[in-house]
């Protein structure tokens, strides 16, 4: 493994997840047969999902459901695989709205870091 430590930024918006080289819509759909094309498909844990799908409805919270979290690792493998890298060590950069970030800045953290290693495709 590259012991260099990757910073990926991410502004995770309720239409657009967006890094500096990446832009798609904050959509994400589980796919329940082996796709036949692997095109903006996460797997992830024995399942496929479809990203950059028809945009999410905006919830109260970005935490409420694992849509943030499979569209997070959905964001690192598209940066990983434009520096061509398959793995890293991976430092996160992301933010949350002003008026949302001291109400909701711990559990973020706690969401985005629930797993200190992860593997997916």
């Amino acid at each position: 493994m590259n012991n260099k430590l990757e910073v990926i930024g991410i502004d995770h918006g309720w239409s657009m997840m967006k890094t500096i080289s990446q832009v798609f819509v904050t959509g994400v759909k589980e796919i329940t047969t082996t796709p036949a094309l692997f095109g903006d498909v996460l797997e992830y844990e024995g399942k496929f999902y479809k990203v950059g799908t028809v945009r999410q409805e905006v919830k109260d919270t970005k935490v409420e459901d694992d849509s943030f979290y499979l569209l997070t690792l959905a964001t690192v493998a598209k940066e990983l695989k434009r520096r061509g890298l398959e793995e890293a060590k991976v430092f996160l950069a992301v933010g949350l709205p002003l008026t949302r970030f001291g109400a909701e800045k711990n559990d973020f953290i706690k969401y985005l870091t629930k797993n200190k290693r992860v593997s997916f495709k």
